[in-house]
């Protein structure tokens, strides 16, 4: 299985979230939504279901 790196950057109220491998972008308004948007992202830009594939994300802070 894929797994694709999210790297997630706090930016004012919100996360900012990259998916750099796939030169993808995205964000999220709590820690706990960025897997959830990286997956969504990255499903609609490769047109693949969600679980196809997998997210390791790290959080900077």
């Amino acid at each position: 299985m894929i797994v694709y790196e999210a790297i997630a950057r706090r930016d004012g109220n919100f996360w900012f979230v990259e998916i750099p491998e796939l030169g993808l972008f995205t964000q999220a308004r709590t820690v706990d939504e960025i897997d959830g948007m990286a997956r969504d992202v990255i499903a609609l830009s490769l047109d693949v279901p969600t679980e196809s594939f997998g997210v390791q994300v790290g959080v900077r802070r």
